[in-house]
């Protein structure tokens, strides 16, 4: 016994510090997860250890150097997928310090997919009791079951720093019934970590790598972890230095077969002090597109590039958690948590086909066509309290605009007006948090809201016509934007 735990130990040590693993990569036809002699093999599969990428030989065969803390991982081809485990999580990686084996085969197995991919983008969940896994089961999966994309993205912060939380969350998403690749934050990583290459050690135990790439139908993904940790629990938006070698591996493999290539990351790429870096990398491709979280408010990011390559299009996902299941408790027990910017809680779909895009925000527990909240002025007799927020403007907050948005209203005789972009805080944020400091939550067990002061991308507002005559009025509101395919509106009662 004590001779075969110096041998296992000693292949451990061989293996951390340099040691080649190798394997083959096939069909697994009989879904044994075994390579059986007559089923086929699989070349020209990619294969990683997060640093260098290796490709299969003609009779399946990979072989790669191990890097302690990384895992080995194959990069999912088109019309392929690993096994997928109870909870849908793509299982197509390995680790070669916790099994102590230089060898591991890949098994594929065939999965039909569309050149056009619906996505489902999931910002900032940030659950951190069974609660908030409890309000993701109703405002995600049990929309997602009737509307199920072809595969899911949640965006980091999993958690809000309670690493347990791992594994309902995803047995709750799991339930959709879709394959999920997880994206990591900071809110997710191990900073206790002696070892850089150990920050997502918990992560990896759990979902695998915490950057990786995958093609779907004709369309490539690359996941990155752009977190640094740092003492006391603080971090650096970073991309590391064995990640851009990942990164220029992958591009090399991949430049001469798509023009475009989506990539997913937690912290905005505005806040990456590398970010020229990976923009160079990235250059071969014509059209790049950005999904991102960790903001608790929703925007859309446009960085230019040279005149020949399109601009590089970001899309800031807002969070399922809206403000941190903060606030005040719905009949279902959901607090009301709009984000920080006045959009209610809610999620992205995405369809991509190689450079073209549609999409659209749902907003949890309301029909799709709700994609604009307005706000009108409302002089109240009995509850008094309220009328002093009243302005002389009607106030549109449209959830999925950019700042190119065409926002129009029209308040009689079929006569539209376009509405002013207005740099300011949503105005039902100020409504909440009145009411809070009113004491109108007290009893409930919540999270009070901080005081609004954030500036949403997305609001609109005009002044109500002094020549509007006195009584009720419907006021119609239409917001359209050709290039993110956006088509809403929305409806009011004004009181005059």
């Amino acid at each position: 016994m004590k001779k075969a735990f110096v041998i296992t130990l000693l292949l451990f040590v061989q293996i951390s510090f340099g040691q080649k693993v190798t394997g083959t990569v096939f069909l697994d036809k009989n879904k044994n997860g075994l390579f059986d002699i007559e089923e086929k093999v699989l070349p020209n599969i990619l294969i990683s250890n997060g640093k260098d990428i290796v490709l299969t030989n003609s009779k399946g065969y990979y072989a790669i150097k191990a890097i302690p803390g990384n895992l080995i991982f194959l990069l999912k081809p088109s019309g392929y997928i690993s096994k997928l485990n109870e909870f849908n999580i793509v299982q197509s990686y390995y680790n070669f310090e916790k099994e102590n084996l230089k060898k591991h085969d890949f098994a594929l197995y065939e999965h039909k997919e569309n050149n056009k991919a619906k996505v489902a983008l999931l910002g900032d969940v940030q659950v951190d009791i069974v609660d908030d896994v409890h309000h993701v089961g109703k405002l995600v999966t049990e929309e997602l079951v009737d509307n199920k994309p072809d595969f899911i993205m949640p965006l980091g912060d999993l958690s809000f720093d309670n690493l347990e939380i791992f594994d309902p969350l995803s047995e709750v998403l799991g339930l959709i019934g879709a394959p999920v690749f997880y994206v990591i934050g900071n809110h997710d990583l191990n900073f206790d970590a002696l070892l850089f290459n150990d920050r997502d050690v918990t992560f990896e135990s759990k979902f695998g790598p915490s950057y990786y790439a995958f093609e779907y139908g004709e369309n490539l993904f690359l996941v990155l972890n752009n977190i640094t940790p740092l003492p006391e629990g603080k971090y650096n938006a970073q991309i590391d230095a064995n990640q851009l070698e990942f990164i220029k591996n992958l591009v090399n493999l991949k430049k001469d077969t798509y023009k475009a290539i989506n990539l997913a990351m937690h912290i905005p790429f505005n806040e990456i002090p590398n970010k020229d870096e990976l923009i160079e990398l990235l250059h071969p491709f014509d059209d790049i597109f950005i999904s991102v979280g960790h903001t608790h408010t929703q925007f859309h990011n446009y960085y230019k590039r040279t005149a020949e390559k399109s601009d590089i299009h970001e899309l800031v996902c807002g969070a399922v958690c809206g403000s941190w299941w903060q606030g005040s408790h719905d009949i279902r027990g959901v607090p009301f948590a709009m984000m920080d910017d006045g959009t209610p809680k809610g999620y992205w779909f995405m369809e991509v086909e190689g450079a073209n895009r549609k999409f659209n925000y749902k907003v949890s527990g309301a029909p799709a066509s709700k994609q604009i909240n307005l706000w009108v002025p409302e002089v109240n007799e009995w509850d008094t309290s309220l009328n002093e927020l009243n302005e002389p403007y009607v106030y549109a907050n449209v959830f999925a605009a950019d700042k190119n948005t065409k926002v129009e209203i029209c308040f009689e005789n079929n006569n539209w007006f376009a509405m002013n972009k207005f740099e300011g805080v949503a105005p039902e944020l100020k409504r909440f948090y009145k009411l809070q400091e009113l004491g109108r939550y007290k009893g409930q067990n919540i999270s009070n809201i901080p005081k609004p002061t954030e500036v949403s991308h997305h609001l609109w507002r005009i002044q109500i016509p002094d020549g509007l005559k006195k009584g009720a009025h419907i006021i119609k509101v239409r917001a359209t934007n050709d290039k993110l395919f956006l088509r809403a509106k929305a409806n009011s009662v004004l009181w005059k």
